[in-house]
């Protein structure tokens, strides 16, 4: 996979995904520091707006995993919201490292969402958010199971996942995984803008909130 820095965010990899960890890792290496000064100018909000669902809803107060951190935007968004004890993991060690520096996470540690169970105990964390990276996981549902293992009872699981990648099949996962009593549906949001200044996204390509607590 050729890379030119110089376009980074405004390519086609980019605008469509991977789930290839090799790919991702090495995009995202590559991008580097540069990513939150690219994807702040492209009016990414999403960071602040989860931090914000979560304290809407969240009752179990304790450490919330950030769940691939990437360079610690939510993180640093957690924080500003008064949540003071987080854990971060992202695939990247490059990321993960700019993520610690940040001095919002009690650790960052390197999980492949693709390896199965996490490195986590049961029911280790009060509650999990994951925002802007399901992009690039295999088999959604699966991971969003992993979710609600290393969640408390009664903590929240709150995700993003991009527009163009929901369909009825995704939907029909998710409502499985309600019917299972694994977790418990408290707001699926209207479509919000993801990254309304990058052109292959606009308009065009955003993202659904998603909010459950654990059972």
């Amino acid at each position: 996979m050729e890379l030119r820095k110089e376009t980074l965010g405004n390519d086609k990899w980019f605008a469509e995904g991977s789930q290839a960890d090799s790919e991702v890792e090495k995009y995202y290496n590559t991008w580097g520091k540069d990513y939150e000064d690219s994807v702040k100018s492209w009016d990414y909000d999403a960071p602040e707006t989860a931090a914000a669902l979560l304290n809407e809803y969240k009752q179990v107060d304790g450490t919330v995993c950030d769940a691939g951190c990437g360079s610690g935007l939510t993180g640093a968004a957690l924080n500003a919201a008064g949540f003071k004890s987080v854990v971060g993991f992202d695939l990247s060690p490059d990321f993960a490292a700019v993520a610690k520096e940040k001095g919002v996470y009690e650790d960052v540690h390197i999980v492949n969402m693709h390896e199965k169970p996490f490195l986590y105990e049961d029911n280790q964390f009060a509650n999990l958010i994951c925002i802007g990276t399901l992009t690039y996981v295999q088999n959604v549902p699966d991971v969003v199971r992993e979710f609600a293992r290393i969640t408390k009872p009664g903590g929240m699981v709150l995700f993003s996942h991009r527009t163009d990648m929901i369909d009825d099949e995704f939907t029909g996962q998710l409502e499985a995984i309600k019917a299972d009593k694994v977790l418990e549906e408290v707001l699926v949001s209207d479509p919000k803008p993801y990254l309304p200044g990058n052109k292959d996204f606009s308009d065009k390509i955003k993202i659904v909130y998603y909010a459950y607590r654990v059972l």
